[in-house]
């Protein structure tokens, strides 16, 4: 990568005798391309990375207008501007001297006897040998890594050899910052130890790159970005950080560290085809896991069909996957708001490989356009659906149902449906829990198996329906908080966010609507049974 610095020292501007009299801060700026500007808007009609050469008589007249004209081409990127010397000017006049530091711009001087042409054919040839090395080096190391996949290799050798063509520091890590795979070519420093002693990430390095837009680059463009030093969070060295992208979806990080030279286009061009080749070997993987995942599919659907003429066999099948059916286990399913089959196939792709790197012993499969899992009740399944949801949360909001426990194989088919029905129950109920168990359904389960026949019966239903008529005053929900509540006023009010008298209020409102009396526990009880048969049956 050639700098203004570089530039200068070639033979062409030696002998050009050029000098920097601003901007001294900006010489490390790459050049992209050497430009002669002889038009008085040159600046518009730069790209960025320009080292312009130009003279006084090209520029625009007037301090003011030459003023803009250096701010706009800082604007635009430009490298930094050489301008002509020792005809008719013999030095750059301080004011635009100050306005080249003030925004840390190079502003050089040049001999005019030095034809630009010269000066910009050596520039340009240089940045084009550099151009051709780096693409040289970067096929080099995609053959090398391309081999690699080939050959059958893993992620561990993968970030071995790309450390090794590099000079540079490698970690490969999953979407959760955990570590897959490093090589360490030299020291490393607090950010990188504490990787190496705990396996993952600094979580404070997490939400830096985060809130300060590293991560929503990377989800926008599924492009590497480069990453500064940020010594608050223990980021002493560089980095570059590219994203592992199977199917459109981020299945993990490669980072290059920073150590002993600047990161380059050629670490940066490396790095995107090192996670281009880890991405080729998760895909390897995915697809043997995708077969045996077609396996569990198949056992899913005969268990949850109840298809258990050979008991034994499924039941073989199912202890092969580590779920014994004779021992207690649970059914999950995963529920999407968007239930495509490009949503679901997502979500077990996701549900899949999270199985696979936390090692559960569990049957994944998909059943009805569903995501299921067959699971040992003894593993901790509040964990399970809670990193379920936390692998799937950029694909929307999830829930999961877990059933009731149960044995032998022809209960899977039971159990499917106490899935179904918990998380049926829970959003008519408005209930807001993102992972809810058939177990915690009690009565309402009861009511809802009843069915909506049971609401012509009731004799409470017509007296609450008539709450629904007042929703401007909100009686129908503050009734059923109240009910919620046990008839604890005080926690009703705080669950509400209202003041004790606006509760009061209310109730007083319903006695008045219904002729009923809350004081009395058997009608709290059974208007509490006819409020949840409406929601279940009648409300939205």
């Amino acid at each position: 990568m050639l700098t203004v610095a570089d530039a200068l020292q070639l033979e062409q501007f030696q002998q050009a005798q050029a000098v920097v009299v601003a901007g001294e801060g900006g010489l490390e700026k790459p050049v992209t391309w050497v430009h002669i500007a002889a038009v008085l808007d040159a600046p518009q009609w730069l790209r960025g990375g320009e080292l312009v050469l130009t003279t006084i008589q090209s520029m625009p007249e007037g301090l003011a207008a030459r003023h803009q004209y250096i701010e706009e081409m800082a604007g635009k990127g430009a490298a930094g501007l050489a301008i002509t010397v020792g005809r008719f000017l013999n030095q750059i006049p301080a004011e635009l001297r100050e306005v080249a530091d003030r925004l840390v711009f190079p502003l050089i001087e040049i001999s005019y006897q030095i034809p630009f042409i010269d000066l910009a054919k050596a520039a340009n040839e240089r940045i084009a040998e550099e151009n051709m090395q780096m693409v040289t080096g970067a096929l080099t190391i995609h053959q090398i890594l391309t081999q690699l996949v080939l050959d059958g290799g893993d992620l561990k050798q993968l970030a071995s050899r790309l450390a090794g063509l590099l000079g540079q520091s490698i970690s490969i890590e999953n979407t959760h910052f955990e570590s897959l795979a490093s090589a360490n070519v030299a020291e490393v420093d607090e950010a990188r130890r504490f990787t190496l002693n705990t396996g993952h990430t600094d979580p404070r390095l997490i939400q830096a790159l985060e809130e300060r837009g590293f991560l929503a680059q990377i989800r926008h463009t599924l492009r590497p970005v480069f990453i500064p030093r940020m010594a608050d969070v223990g980021l002493e060295l560089e980095r570059i950080l590219a994203p592992i992208v199977v199917h459109g979806d981020i299945y993990g990080y490669v980072f290059i560290i920073a150590h002993g030279r600047p990161l380059t286009d050629l670490d940066r061009v490396a790095i995107a085809s090192g996670a281009t080749i880890a991405a080729l070997m998760m895909l390897y993987q995915e697809s043997l896991q995708s077969a045996e995942a077609s396996l569990k599919g198949s056992l899913l659907a005969q268990l949850i069909q109840g298809e258990t003429a050979q008991e034994a066999v499924l039941t073989d099948h199912a202890l092969r996957y580590g779920v014994d059916l004779s021992k207690p286990y649970v059914l999950l399913q995963v529920e999407m708001p968007e239930n495509s089959s490009q949503r679901v196939l997502q979500v077990l792709r996701r549900v899949n490989r999270l199985v696979v790197t936390q090692n559960w012993l569990v049957v994944v499969g998909q059943f009805a356009g569903q995501v299921v899992v067959l699971a040992q009740s003894s593993i901790p399944l509040a964990a399970l659906a809670d990193q379920i949801r936390a692998e799937c949360d950029s694909l929307g909001v999830v829930r999961v149902g877990i059933s009731g426990s149960h044995r032998k194989p022809q209960s899977v088919s039971l159990a499917y449906q106490q899935c179904r029905e918990v998380l049926h129950i829970t959003r008519r109920l408005h209930d807001p829990a993102p992972v809810v168990y058939f177990g915690d359904l009690g009565y309402l389960h009861t009511l809802y198996r009843s069915g909506s026949a049971s609401l012509s019966s009731n004799p409470y239903v017509p007296w609450v329906r008539r709450l629904l008529d007042q929703q401007q005053m909100d009686l129908f929900n503050t009734l059923e908080a109240y009910l919620d509540a046990g008839g604890n006023s005080v926690q009703t009010a705080k669950n509400l966010h209202i003041h004790r008298s606006t509760l009061n209020y209310r109730l007083m409102r319903v006695e008045e609507i219904s002729p009923v009396r809350l004081t009395d526990p058997v009608v709290r009880t059974n208007l509490q049974i006819a409020l949840k048969l409406i929601r279940l049956f009648e409300t939205d």
